[in-house]
């Protein structure tokens, strides 16, 4: 039997409990009215739903998982595009070739999974959302045409905002890896199998290439004496370096004329001839030259190839004018015929086109702009013309010296528009000076138009040779890693089968 204290609390204990059922008992009754207003009741049914998922919220929904993050997506948006990877997604949701379109999948969970880049799908899925799809500034063009690639969705979903700026991404790119392509395609110099194959291989690399320091070395003399031989064509022509040599056949009266001072001698009794030194230093760089053009010419691993070549032709045109002037001298022609075979010489300056990858360039420019060069001529043809005429009706009759005929005026009209100006013909009427301001401005707007073009083209073209220059170091790189990494997996295999 409890004490009374236990059973006074007994009673309270029940009292408590009854007052707390019969208050909600009442709240329930309160709790039931309030259900039955429509409001209320579609509130809590969303509650209730986002609380415990039912499963017809399921079927609306689907969760794709695209390397390990997941996104949730209504199939009523995927359907809007039902052409691409997945808008196909729930037409063979059923079927047994649904891996055709998803790497992995699990249909109690109902998630689909992809290894793919989930930076990439992220922006994708803005098609499915938005309708159309945004890039940020530092994107991959080729990364990005890839996956849209793969998931099935054309380039023109993209917002006007972003969608020029990937194309001219991607466009340039693939001009890239063309021009790339076609600059790694170059075959290499086949020298054949025979005897002598590796011996020219090795003369024809040390003169044209300039990798070893072997190469550099004959490189570098090679400019040398093509420097040497332009100083000493210049020299050659100072008077006060030049001797003189007797005319008469008495040796005696020879050597008292060549030992009286210069200052008292008729300089009748003698003849103008080079220095012996600068003969010498000719002579030797002529038979160095002779010597580069032979090896060339019998390692070239393909012989017309080498004749087309003009870079070989220029060093042709070096040599030939010396040989031809010591035929001529030893047989006793001299003459205007001499004198021009003399100034050929100063041909060997374009050797160093092949030494200087900024005078191909150039080369190169002025081969690729021939339309606008020949625009320049053009506007320079037409100012000259009409400019000489105008001058000449204006300055016939004041100045008749100057300004003989239009063809005479021609001479004045061509340095006034190139901005020359020597001074030595000059308008002296008002009309003619007139005439003479027009001409100078028409000038400097004809040359400024077609110049910068070109000038854009020679940096367009060196930074390109530049650029190729890298992209091959990198290849031959990524070359020597591959034949690496193949080497240290032999030993590795060969490891595992022991």
């Amino acid at each position: 039997m409890l004490p009374k204290s236990c059973m006074d609390e007994k009673e309270e204990d029940i009292d408590v409990s009854t007052a707390l059922s019969s208050r909600v008992n009442d709240n329930n009754q309160n709790l039931d009215q309030y259900l039955e207003m429509p409001t209320l009741t579609k509130k809590s049914a969303a509650l209730n739903e986002t609380a415990a998922p039912t499963q017809n919220s399921q079927s609306k929904r689907v969760i794709l998982n695209v390397g390990g993050e997941r996104h949730e997506m209504l199939w009523t948006n995927l359907n809007r595009h039902k052409n691409t990877r997945l808008g196909q997604l729930k037409a063979r949701i059923d079927q047994s070739n649904i891996l055709d379109l998803c790497d992995d999948y699990c249909r109690e969970k109902n998630e689909y999974y992809w290894d793919r880049s989930s930076q990439s799908f992220s922006l994708i899925l803005n098609l499915y959302r938005k309708n159309k799809i945004h890039l940020p500034d530092d994107f991959c063009a080729m990364d990005f045409a890839e996956e849209l690639q793969y998931w099935g969705i054309d380039d023109v979903h993209l917002d006007s905002c972003c969608g020029v700026k990937y194309t001219q991404k991607v466009e340039h790119i693939q001009d890239q890896m063309k021009k790339d392509k076609a600059y790694f395609s170059i075959k290499e110099d086949d020298f054949g199998h025979g005897a002598t194959a590796w011996h020219r291989s090795w003369v024809w690399d040390l003169f044209e290439k300039s990798k070893t320091i072997p190469q550099k070395a004959v490189g570098t003399f090679s400019i040398t004496m093509i420097v040497l031989s332009i100083m000493t064509l210049c020299l050659s022509t100072i008077g006060d370096l030049h001797e003189y040599r007797c005319k008469h056949e008495n040796v005696t009266l020879c050597e008292e004329l060549l030992q009286s001072s210069y200052a008292t001698t008729d300089l009748d009794d003698f003849e103008q001839i080079d220095n012996p030194i600068f003969y010498i230093l000719e002579l030797g760089c002529v038979i160095w030259f002779t010597i580069e053009y032979l090896l060339k010419m019998f390692a070239a691993p393909s012989k017309p190839a080498f004749f087309r070549s003009w870079l070989n032709g220029i060093d042709l045109l070096a040599i030939v004018p010396f040989y031809v002037s010591l035929i001529l001298v030893q047989n006793g022609m001299s003459g205007q015929w001499l004198q021009m075979l003399r100034a050929i010489r100063i041909m060997r300056i374009f050797k160093l086109v092949r030494h200087s990858t900024g005078l191909q360039c150039l080369g190169y420019t002025l081969r690729h702009s021939y339309q606008y060069l020949g625009v320049l001529l053009l506007f320079l043809s037409m100012g000259v013309i009409i400019f000489s005429t105008l001058a000449y009706f204006a300055e016939n009759g004041v100045n008749p010296e100057g300004f003989e005929s239009i063809p005479q005026s021609f001479y004045w009209a061509l340095i006034t528009m190139t901005t020359i100006g020597y001074g030595d013909i000059s308008p002296v009427s008002i009309l003619g000076k007139v005439i003479a301001s027009l001409t100078g401005i028409c000038g400097v707007v004809a040359i400024a138009l077609p110049i910068p073009t070109v000038v854009n083209n020679f940096t367009k073209f060196y930074e390109e040779h530049k650029r190729q220059q890298r992209a091959l170091k990198r290849q031959k790189a990524r070359l020597k890693m591959k034949s690496n990494s193949v080497q240290l997996m032999i030993p590795m295999s060969e490891q595992m089968s022991k």
